[in-house]
Parts: C-alpha cells; structure tokens; sequence
C-alpha cells in the first residue's frame, strides 16, 4: 500500500527529487550511512521514472504505429 502512495507524486516531482539527491551526494561531505540512503533512494526513483518512460513510448508507438529499434 506505501508502494501506492509514493506513486501518487508526478512524473515531475520524482525527477526532481532524484535531482536533489544527486546534487546533495555530488556537493556534500555525507556519513557513509546517509549517503547509501541516498543512493538508495535515487535508485528507486530511477527506475521508477525509468518504467514510467518506456510505458509512455510503448503508448505513444502504439497510437502511432511507429516502433522504435532504439533501448
């Protein structure tokens, strides 16, 4: 069920949280723990944003009948 909720942020708002993350890591001086936390994290929403990205090319080739040969 928490799984649900988290999926309630937009597209968006997943993408700029990865994009803090990644910004936080890359800037800072972080404790090892927090800083797999993070990686963590930034992971989930990659592949999160990831799925969501193919599903929309997936749709969008079969509105228009187009595949793409790319991965």
């Amino acid at each position: 069920m928490e799984e649900k909720q988290e999926n309630k942020q937009s597209f968006e708002e997943r993408l700029a949280r990865l994009n803090e993350i990644v910004t936080k890591v890359e800037t800072h001086t972080l404790p090892l723990e927090e800083a797999l936390a993070l990686f963590e994290e930034g992971i989930k929403i990659q592949k999160e944003l990831t799925e969501e990205l193919k599903s929309a090319q997936t749709k969008m080739e079969e509105l228009t009948g187009e595949t793409s040969d790319k991965e």
